[in-house]
């Protein structure tokens, strides 16, 4: 759901809960039943009072239909490709398979127990896309935290420039964690 929507949705969600409450209060004869006649009166020889009606009425409808409507099917907007040059013309390469990549890669290096990647473009007018990767790692004690680092960046470095052809890239590679215990990793059975 988009913004719009769901600003109108607050709104409407709010009107008809102050709605709501009136009416409660009325059903508890909290306001006399005079100054809701003379205020219904009044509300009902006013313009206002139907055009106020009509654009609540508009907005049931769009929200009625929003909800109504199928799921789309989920495509990549702008924001989440990075589009690389290559021989024959531009690709566009999506933020996700970069992240799966960082992952794995960073996963296969000895010593990491876990990685997490978040990948950024950012759009520079001279440069073209340019490519933040934000990897988070937790890490054993079997070896230095700095030769895992080292064999991180330069594993998903040298795949990112040669692999994917993206040169433009900047890496940053932070431990969050460090894991105790010797890791034993188990063979899937295919």
């Amino acid at each position: 759901m988009g913004i719009l929507n769901r600003s109108l949705l607050f709104v409407y969600t709010l009107f008809f809960g102050v709605l709501c409450a009136g009416i409660v209060a009325l059903c508890l004869h909290i306001v006399p039943e005079r100054v809701v006649l003379n205020e219904y009166d009044y509300l009902a020889n006013q313009w206002q009072t139907g055009a106020v009606a009509g654009v609540f009425l508009l907005v049931s409808v769009h929200l009625l239909l929003c909800s109504l409507s199928g799921s789309r099917s989920k495509e990549i907007n702008a924001k989440e490709l990075l589009v690389v040059q290559g021989a024959t013309g531009q690709v566009n390469v999506s933020l996700a398979a970069i992240r799966d990549m960082a992952e794995r890669l960073s996963a296969s290096v000895h010593g990491v127990r876990m990685a997490k990647a978040k990948a950024l473009v950012e759009r520079r007018k001279d440069e073209g896309d340019f490519l933040k990767l934000d990897i988070r790692l937790e890490i054993g004690q079997e070896r230095g935290i700095a030769a895992i680092s080292d064999d991180v960046r330069t594993q998903v470095g040298r795949y990112v420039t040669q692999a994917a052809g993206i040169d433009n890239v900047e890496l940053a590679v932070s431990v969050q964690g460090i894991a105790s215990g010797v890791a034993v990793k188990k063979r899937r059975i295919r």
